[in-house]
């Protein structure tokens, strides 16, 4: 007998639904970011920050001082630094785990256990117990405030504004080091474009020692990888790998691994010229036997992570765009836009704070079908109340 083949439209609902993208949810923001393992901050401000657009295609109602509240309010988010080192938004409950799975990740050149190991010296770790010391009667405090208190603020300008590297002070790298590990929060963020972090030592909001929860590292990846399974329904260890910043021959033994447990398991054909695993917990969906198109429709940022991998995107959803992210002058910055299960184009967009009015700078709709899509407009002016515009200019 042949290998059974799959609707495609069947396998893209169960990415969609893994991907909490097939219908907007009343969920909490934590279970929410739980299943799509985390959230990816990014600073840039061209339109509302990453994190938030990724909530609003995800949760019903939401509004962008929800997860603030549950961030910097009631801890039940954390930042932290996880796949491939950047910062992400993960359930404070999953903290540990994600620190014990992530730490060995290389990027430029080192690892944050590899980071962290290279400085420690005698004269750091009493840096790091006289910060803490000297900090322990604060709340929340920015980068010129921790030091102003200190009395370093010259030191500081020095360091940071001149770039006078003699000023490169044991407290200072201290901080970075306790930011790293937990030991210092990020409790709010100033308004502004970039938004300024606000920092508060992990004690003085209900948390002790956290990190140093007794979790095995190499069973903390195997949980954290499973995770990333689950959040795309139907994967690979090269489209992991490109996500997370593991090493592809690293991912493989714990997919061989977690398919001989039967959590996982492998298709019996290729898509393109690759073969592919679906989670356990969604293989009873293969076999349904409508594949409904719901209609619904998303605008996708970027930097969301079911774009993040655009071989794998290409694969399942025969979709691709490019974006600039560097650029400053003309920075493409496209929203791609989800009608059902089908990418069907992009827009180009741009939120002008100052006057309120929501630019649209290019509107591009591969599918023909869909260039008098209502759901599309509707969408837009959704985006457009979200981000409490007065007005939305389209450019022709």
């Amino acid at each position: 007998m042949g290998a059974t083949i799959y609707d495609m439209n069947v396998m893209r609902n169960i990415i969609l639904e893994s991907q909490r993208l097939i219908q907007k949810s009343a969920d909490s923001i934590e279970n929410i970011v739980s299943d799509i393992c985390g959230l990816q901050y990014d600073p840039n401000p061209t339109i509302h920050l990453n994190q938030y657009i990724a909530l609003w295609n995800r949760k019903k109602d939401f509004k962008a001082e929800q997860l603030d509240i549950a961030a910097y309010k009631e801890f039940k988010i954390t930042e932290t630094w996880t796949f491939k080192r950047n910062m992400f938004f993960v359930p404070s409950n999953e903290y540990s785990l994600y620190r014990h799975a992530t730490k060995s990740i290389s990027r430029w050149g080192s690892s944050d256990e590899s980071w962290l190991k290279d400085g420690d010296s005698p004269e750091i770790w009493e840096a790091e117990r006289e910060l803490k010391e000297r900090l322990s009667d604060f709340g929340g405090l920015t980068l010129n405030q921790i030091w102003e208190n200190l009395g370093l603020s010259y030191e500081w300008h020095k360091y940071r504004k001149e770039h006078d590297y003699s000023y490169n002070l044991p407290l200072f790298r201290a901080f970075y080091r306790m930011c790293r590990r937990g030991d210092f929060l990020t409790c709010g963020r100033n308004p502004g474009t970039f938004r300024e972090p606000v920092y508060i030592l992990k004690e003085k909001v209900g948390f002790s020692e956290w990190i140093d929860d007794p979790v095995d590292e190499k069973e903390a990846i195997k949980c954290i990888i499973e995770k990333l399974i689950a959040s795309f329904g139907i994967t690979d260890p090269v489209h992991i790998s490109h996500i997370s910043g593991y090493k592809t021959a690293d991912i493989k033994p714990v997919f061989d691994e977690l398919e001989k447990e039967k959590k996982i398991m492998k298709l019996s054909y290729k898509i393109g010229r690759k073969y592919y695993y679906i989670h356990s917990s969604k293989v009873p969906l293969l076999d349904e036997k409508a594949a409904v198109n719901f209609g619904e429709v998303r605008l996708i940022s970027p930097m969301d992570t079911i774009v993040r991998d655009k071989a794998w995107l290409e694969a399942f959803f025969d979709y691709s765009f490019t974006f600039e992210y560097f650029k400053k002058k003309g920075m493409k910055w496209p929203l791609s836009i989800l009608v059902g299960n089908q990418f069907v184009g992009y827009i180009d967009c741009k939120m002008d704070w100052k006057t309120k009015k929501f630019i649209i700078k290019e509107r591009n709709i591969f599918n023909p079908e869909f260039h008098d899509c209502k759901g599309i407009d509707a969408t837009i002016e959704e985006l457009a109340a979200f981000h409490e515009a007065k007005e939305i200019i389209e450019k022709k």
